[in-house]
């Protein structure tokens, strides 16, 4: 397995202006000492030619490999509008992925408008949606990712999960797992690692050792070896602790258990 880091472990530092991405590049490829980055689309400062190209420059001169992109979709919209500018947003960043030679661009089902009592009625419109945005990206020469959400999104568990990817039925959407989103935990995910083709490795809390008392890693990370796993593991900080003191400790916790 490859050990990668998403920007978005550092959303607090990007949100006081403490971190761009040309220094989240040099943070990784130094002390966090990772060998791949995933971008967002929140913090990109522009789109430009130049700037991708320098971008794309910069990781390759500090060794670190563009993993992919993530956007923050949502294809649970009641307005056909909305939606169809949600699907313009993924492709945009389809283009973006493309230029920067990433391989994956991370999506979302999205929210059912209306909450979860209306994720059947607006079911059918998110599932065209995705099948729209992945055949985009299989002209590209790309995939989509399809993360499990939590609770009041489309995916809460396996069962939810699963049934998308079985009704999109596209080779361009492939299973992306974030260890820390399904609400039920282990049943889902035991259900789901061995189909995973990107893996988020996510931290609510930090104890002593590093650990998350609420995502077994101990039983994870054997399950994903177990499976054949080879791909990339996106370390994903999202603990109330502050980065200073929890992504260290955090990270050195899940590189042992890689390297376990």
């Amino acid at each position: 397995m490859k050990l990668g880091c998403i920007c978005g472990t550092f959303n607090r530092s990007f949100d006081a202006g403490a971190m761009d991405q040309m220094r989240f590049l040099a943070r990784c490829a130094t002390d966090l000492a990772v060998a791949g980055v995933e971008l967002q689309d929140i913090h990109f400062p522009q789109t430009r030619p130049a700037y991708l190209q320098m971008l794309s420059r910069t990781a390759r001169d500090l060794n670190l490999a563009i993993i992919g992109i993530g956007v923050h979709n949502d294809f649970g919209r009641a307005d056909p509008t909305l939606r169809t500018s949600e699907m313009v947003k993924v492709k945009q960043w389809i283009e973006v992925a493309e230029q920067l030679g990433a391989p994956l661009v991370r999506v979302f089902a999205g929210y059912p408008e209306g909450g979860p009592a209306q994720r059947g009625a607006r079911w059918p419109a998110m599932i065209d949606s995705l099948r729209h945005v992945a055949a985009f990206a299989g002209h590209a020469g790309l995939r989509l990712g399809l993360e499990n959400h939590n609770h009041a999104a489309f995916t809460p568990t396996a069962a939810e999960y699963l049934r998308v990817l079985d009704e999109v039925k596209s080779p361009h959407l492939v299973p992306l797992l974030d260890t820390g989103n399904y609400t039920d935990g282990w049943p889902s995910l035991e259900k789901t690692l061995g189909l995973a083709v990107h893996v988020h490795a996510k931290f609510w809390k930090v104890a002593g050792d590093g650990s998350d008392p609420s995502v077994d890693y101990a039983r994870i990370v054997p399950a994903l070896r177990a499976a054949g796993y080879t791909g990339w593991v996106s370390f994903e900080y999202e603990a109330e602790e502050p980065e200073a003191t929890g992504i260290p400790r955090a990270l050195a916790y899940l590189k042992r258990m890689l390297a376990g």
